[in-house]
């Protein structure tokens, strides 16, 4: 009985060394930068359009940003959209719609929260944030953007 109890547990050791080789470690977090203002105001034809306020902070990995913005939709015709172009690359839409409503000072109308954590692929060097804006002038609209650079302080 010795015996058995014996290599039971040699067999129990080596198995639980074997498992520690196999179990891959878990990768380490990045940790976020301070967080970066983000202030952008579109304006066309003396009137504001739309805005976007809050943070963007990047990751120390280089590998990813995220934000926290209010969209302000004041007086554009249309909804006013926010573009994000990670290292001059193409513009992609952060924000279509949508959002937690709340007040803001910077805008007459409730502005909506949207927030998230963008991981591009490869090194996040900057990001440039673009807020457009529609001035409707009958019979004309006019096209406003305005936008922000924000350099990763990591790399």
């Amino acid at each position: 009985m010795k015996l058995v109890a014996r290599f039971s547990r040699l067999l129990t050791i080596a198995l639980m060394a074997v498992a520690a080789l196999v179990v891959p470690v878990a990768p380490a977090h990045a940790t976020y930068g301070s967080d970066m203002t983000v202030n952008i105001d579109v304006w066309g034809q003396g009137v504001k359009l739309s805005g976007a306020y809050g943070t963007i902070a990047f990751d120390d990995g280089n590998a990813k940003y995220r934000y926290s913005i209010a969209m302000c939709w004041q007086s554009s015709y249309t909804r006013p959209n926010l573009f994000a172009s990670v290292n001059g690359g193409a513009r992609t839409y952060l924000y279509l719609g949508g959002g937690t409503q709340v007040t803001i000072p910077q805008c007459q109308n409730p502005a909506y929260l949207i927030s998230g954590e963008v991981t591009p692929g490869g090194t996040v060097n900057n990001v440039t944030l673009t807020v457009d804006g529609v001035r409707f002038n009958p019979p004309n609209s006019t096209y406003h953007t305005n936008s922000a650079f924000y350099d990763n302080p990591f790399n």
